[in-house]
């Protein structure tokens, strides 16, 4: 990550799209789901009956026992009488009680635990709801159908236009089916699902390299996040995914289909650094991969008419050193370039969004290289603005300022130097960076000298040196030997130069 560039944002699984569907490596399935099943008793939810809760939880014997705990303190021997129970059964029910926290043993008596009865264990829940013959129909277990009550809420909650087999799932007992299934392997996870049963399992298996095998949007083309050896999950996001995306709005067809000549190696390229291995072969681009990026870069559609730079690439100009956002913003603008045709000597940018031209033109005249029109074509959907090439060749030297002067990145570290701000009122050649970063390193030179001046003042035996006539001596040996100058090693440079005057 560079100094003065982004930093890199990553997309882990867990901030893919909801409806997503991902491949799991068995072991990492296995652990995730066979956790979630151990906590999910543990989940309590809000919940009203109008029958004595203690009696349809537990039956009426056993509700006998707990009436009476509720009342006061007991013993098993009176427990026992009470509800007919064999004492085994009333001991296995404390027990069961006990671990559950709902009571408390001092000596022989037990006593009820103050329990809020407006909510309860999820395995309470479904022992009260469930029917024996539709789980029998689906063939599911009674902790496969406890984690379809507990994701139920979950699924509600994922807006269903995000995927149409979102509501595939009628019932709990249709989503216990699909849990099942997820648990042998049978079918993929979809994410919003992932996401709830990481959080009760509190599983880090998600983690761990390799974890995720493909993922996809089905019927979409599946994405293998390896590539040349290397793991791409989480998906890096960098400035040249900025640049895919972008191109991906500028060109790509509503099928998702990119057939458009100019850059596409480059775009596909890109798209395996990021996400992995995919089937391009008739040059289609995945519908995962397309919704992850409009969903990380906040866009609802790839509509070319729609097109738009992002607000989160604006966002990420606006927190770089403004040295940094000039490069970020000319080689954004040089890409989107790449893709236009040569035209009067010049360049012609054509789009079907009028936005999409007017962020262009702004850009432009925030960089200092003058206006330009947006014009709509004769005839045609599009709109166009032109570039000269001498505002694509400014734009060249903008965008490469540090693979051009590498030494700028040792004197942007200067406290309180105004080359980035200076730099960006010129033309950006390299007479103008030499020139203003020597300016900047002598102001800095002589604002230590003014300093050691000040705290030196009464120890001069022969009257007041002036410490910054040493200024550029001193700045030049500073610049030959590219270090940031340090109170203390200008100090002893003075202190040699005073020596040697005072023997010469």
């Amino acid at each position: 990550m560079m100094e003065y560039g982004y930093t890199t944002e990553f997309i882990g699984v867990r901030e893919f799209p909801p409806f997503i569907r991902v491949t799991l490596r068995d072991s990492v399935r296995k652990e995730l789901l066979f956790q979630a099943m151990e906590k999910v008793d543990k989940v309590r939810k809000d919940y009203d009956t109008s029958e004595n809760i203690f009696d349809a939880l537990y039956g009426k014997k056993k509700g006998i026992i707990l009436q009476l705990l509720s009342e006061k303190p007991q013993s098993a021997r009176k427990l026992i009488k009470a509800s007919g129970l064999s004492p085994s059964a009333v001991y296995h029910f404390l027990k069961d009680l006990r671990r559950r926290n709902m009571i408390l043993k001092k000596g022989p008596m037990y006593s009820l635990e103050e329990c809020d009865f407006d909510s309860l264990f999820l395995d309470e829940i479904v022992k009260m709801e469930e029917d024996p013959a539709l789980r029998r129909k689906y063939g599911i277990s009674i902790k496969e159908l406890e984690l379809a009550y507990f994701l139920w809420d979950a699924l509600e909650e994922v807006d269903p236009d995000d995927g149409s087999y979102g509501r595939s799932y009628q019932s709990k007992y249709t989503l216990a089916d699909a849990i099942h299934r997820w648990k042998t392997g049978r079918t993929d996870i979809p994410v919003w699902a992932i996401n709830r049963l990481a959080d009760l399992s509190e599983s880090h298996a998600l983690l761990r390299k390799g974890g995720v095998t493909q993922y996809h949007l089905p019927p979409g083309i599946p994405v293998n996040p390896f590539y040349e050896g290397e793991y791409k999950l989480p998906v890096q996001a960098d400035s040249s995914l900025d640049k895919a995306f972008v191109q991906l709005l500028q060109k790509m067809s509503k099928t998702h289909l990119y057939t458009f000549p100019k850059r596409r190696k480059w775009l596909f390229e890109r798209l395996h650094t990021h996400f992995g291995e995919f089937d391009d072969s008739n040059h289609r681009i995945p519908s995962a991969i397309t919704e992850i990026l409009k969903n990380h870069y906040g866009v609802k559609t790839l509509s070319r008419s729609s097109a738009c730079i992002p607000s989160c690439i604006k966002s990420k100009w606006l927190n770089l050193d403004p040295l940094a956002s000039v490069c970020e913003k000319s080689s954004l603008l040089l890409h989107i370039i790449s893709l236009s045709s040569r035209s009067d000597g010049g360049f012609e940018i054509t789009s079907r969004s009028r936005l999409f031209l007017e962020e262009i033109s702004y850009l432009i005249s925030d960089l200092g290289l003058g206006d330009i029109a947006v014009h709509k074509k004769h005839k045609r959907p599009h709109f166009r603005v032109y570039l000269s090439e001498s505002k694509v060749a400014a734009l060249k030297r903008y965008a490469h300022f540090f693979q051009e002067y590498p030494d700028l990145e040792i004197w942007l570290r200067m406290p309180l130097n105004q080359i980035a701000e200076k730099l960006v009122l010129t033309d950006g050649d390299s007479g103008a960076v030499e020139r203003i970063c020597r300016e900047e390193l002598e102001r800095f030179v002589e604002s230590i000298l003014r300093s050691l001046e000040r705290k030196k003042k009464n120890g001069f035996p022969n009257g007041r040196v002036d410490y910054t006539q040493y200024k550029r001596a001193f700045a030049d040996y500073f610049w030959r030997q590219k270090l940031i100058p340090s109170p203390r090693r200008v100090e002893e440079l003075v202190d040699m130069r005073l020596s040697e005057e005072m023997y010469a």
